[in-house]
């Protein structure tokens, strides 16, 4: 939170919105098998092509030529084939070549020409030049940049060059793709595949050839294999990730978009991908906001996530926002079958109720997806001996507060949410290193075994508007990934970090609050504020993801905020009640805040630095430790430590007691 727009928030679901609410998640299940439909199929260079002329070398250059050079975004030689297509003054296509060693020359007469380049994941780039007897040799360079029309950020593969041969075969079997003639592409690709056998790009081309052909397991072959050869292959992990999803396999999916999200954050086809998933998933926040980000960046070409955006919007009781986006999605004019789709969700929201206008938030999720419910332990009796190692509840005693100081909460409120409101404006993202201490607890209360684990933590916090709504878009990466099987027994404690934003706008009226008084925390004077969720608000903050369903966690606990600076030093919840339908009988969180400087700039973030999390879930009893440290802020290049709050003059005013200097 920095040192130092308001989302509305789904409005809590009673008994009867909750029966209303599971009847009206039915009619979204018969969409399911639409989502496939919905992504465009996977495209290819398109362009006139005339023949393909081989390829002349710069030693024999006549009288007038066209030298024509194509480099990468960072200005390399560029390894990949590029399509060159010699035009005249009038439009008509001239020669067309392929490069080699990422150059190709024509021999040509004098006149003017346009020059048009096409390669595979970048931009076509048009250009002219004139030669004649004044210029009669004429070298033109070629920057590409990578095409995000599509959703694809291709980066060519590193050290994999073509032979001629292989150039030639390849851009015959392009063309040979593009008038639809599979076979024949096919054996083109295969010979290209033989002169070039470590070329991810040959390989993607023979999935999607044969993905045409409803040869869907040799597809999948023939994109693992690229991405075997090439981890970060875009095209491929999408084209895997959107077959599962069509298949109705969401699960399949999941690591390749992980992966291409990791590759290609700014893809708006991966972020439109991922939606579709956490939609299978029922994870309708986090849909929207993945939905939200896909026609944020593809626009135009994203038009067709707006489905998803519009039935994870209708699920969380959206209706107007729904509505408007399922008639922006008509407006496109779809294919019939999607169409009839959005229509009869329309008609189904226009005989509901309409949900008043809510904010999301999405990310903020502990995950046990992954978890084995046959090795569950058995629940026991909670003794007192076997919860030796459990840290006090939040409810069992009020901390000692400072006498006859009496709490301006109103005052306090509106500041720490202030603060907590700022932090997506003055930092896109964050890194730092996590380590994570983990101790398995036995049937005494004591703990019986270790494991430490390190991952490269980040973490980002967006405010997402749109005329469909507002968004808070949490998102976490550890090594990468947002899945779970690296933590112990597959069991991720994610979010924890974000659980501050409690005391975001948006979130706050979800809470009864109360300042108990002036206290101390870490040497400092602090607010200290009581806060318990409201019965009739279902939690937005906390959620359990077990077997691809989410249970909102209702929690009440204790801050204690700065009371000259408004930060929350130090935060702890515990759960409102159990939940006996999970076997969730406790989980307590303590979180320790600490500043990180700017080096460049004037402002302080107050960032995680530790996290204790204590749970006893499915018998399984343990208590973990995040440590965060070594921070990276996204807007500067060094590392941020961080280090000891500022030493500043305390404002609050205590009876007997000289201010304090620290």
């Amino acid at each position: 939170m920095p040192d130092h727009s308001t989302p509305q928030l789904t409005r809590p679901l009673t008994s009867r919105a909750r029966r209303n609410h599971s009847c009206s998640l039915a009619f979204l299940c018969e969409l399911f098998l639409l989502f496939a439909l919905l992504a465009p199929t996977h495209t290819f260079a398109q362009g006139a092509f005339g023949g393909l002329g081989g390829v002349t070398g710069p030693e024999s250059l006549n009288a007038t030529s066209i030298s024509v050079q194509v480099r990468g975004a960072d200005g390399s030689k560029l390894s990949s084939m590029a399509i060159v297509n010699l035009s005249n003054s009038i439009g008509q296509i001239v020669l067309s070549q392929t490069t080699f060693g990422s150059q190709t020359v024509f021999q040509v007469g004098a006149g003017a020409y346009v020059i048009d380049v096409e390669v595979f994941g970048y931009e076509k780039v048009r250009t002219q030049t004139e030669v004649s007897s004044a210029n009669p040799h004429q070298a033109v360079v070629v920057t590409l940049k990578p095409d995000t029309s599509n959703g694809m950020n291709y980066v060519a593969p590193a050290g994999v060059a073509l032979s001629p041969k292989a150039q030639k075969e390849l851009s015959k079997a392009v063309e040979s793709l593009q008038t639809n003639k599979n076979d024949e592409a096919i054996r083109r690709l295969e010979s290209a595949h033989q002169l070039a056998p470590a070329h991810p790009d040959i390989l993607y081309l023979l999935g999607a050839v044969y993905e045409k052909k409803q040869d869907l397991p040799s597809a999948l072959k023939y994109w693992n294999q690229a991405i075997q050869l090439s981890p970060g292959h875009l095209s491929s992990l999408l084209a895997c990730a959107d077959s599962y999803l069509r298949k109705s396999e969401p699960e399949n999916a999941r690591k390749y978009l992980d992966a291409a999200i990791k590759v290609a954050p700014n893809s708006w086809r991966a972020n439109s991908l991922m939606a579709t998933y956490l939609l299978y998933q029922k994870s309708y926040a986090e849909a929207v906001a993945h939905a939200q980000r896909a026609l944020e960046l593809g626009k135009e070409q994203a038009r067709s996530t707006l489905l998803i955006l519009g039935q994870a919007l209708a699920a969380q009781h959206q209706n107007a926002q729904a509505v408007a986006a399922l008639k922006d999605y008509l407006a496109t004019k779809p294919p019939q079958q999607q169409a009839q789709a959005a229509e009869k969700i329309l008609a189904r929201l226009s005989a509901s109720p309409s949900g008043p206008t809510v904010a999301s938030v999405a990310g903020v999720t502990t995950s046990y997806e992954n978890f084995a419910v046959s090795s569950d332990d058995a629940d026991i009796p909670l003794t007192a001996e076997a919860l030796r190692w459990l840290p006090p509840n939040v409810d069992d005693a009020v901390p000692a507060v400072e006498p006859g100081v009496s709490c301006p909460a109103d005052e306090v409120l509106k500041n720490v949410s202030a603060r907590v409101k700022d932090l997506p404006a003055l930092v896109d993202r964050y890194s730092a290193t996590e380590i994570l201490h983990q101790e398995n607890v036995n049937n005494s209360g004591y703990a019986d075994d270790f494991e430490n684990l390190s991952f490269n933590y980040l973490a980002s916090i967006r405010e997402i508007k749109s005329k469909f709504g507002e968004f808070l878009d949490v998102q976490e990466y550890r090594n990468g990934s947002t899945g779970n099987d690296m933590f112990p027994n597959k069991m991720a404690s994610t979010g924890l970090p974000s659980i501050v934003l409690i005391f975001h706008p948006w979130l706050i009226s979800d809470f009864d609050t109360k300042c108990e008084g002036l206290s101390r925390a870490n040497g400092k004077f602090a607010w200290q504020v009581y806060f318990r969720q409201k019965k009739d608000a279902e939690s937005r903050i906390r959620q359990y993801r077990v077997g691809g369903h989410v249970y909102p966690i209702a929690l009440k606990g204790r801050a204690w905020i700065d009371a000259n600076t408004f930060q929350v030093i130090r935060l702890e919840t515990d759960l409102r009640e159990s939940r006996p339908d999970l076997r969730l009988a406790t989980e307590h969180l303590a979180m320790e805040y600490a500043p990180v400087q700017f080096k460049s700039r004037k402002e302080i973030l107050w960032l995680p630095a530790t996290a204790e999390f204590y749970a006893i879930f499915h018998g399984q009893r343990f208590h973990r430790r995040h440590t965060f440290v070594d921070y990276i802020l996204f807007s500067v290049d060094d590392k941020q430590k961080i280090g000891e709050p500022p030493k500043t003059k305390t404002q609050a005013a205590v009876p007997g007691e000289k201010k304090s200097s620290n």
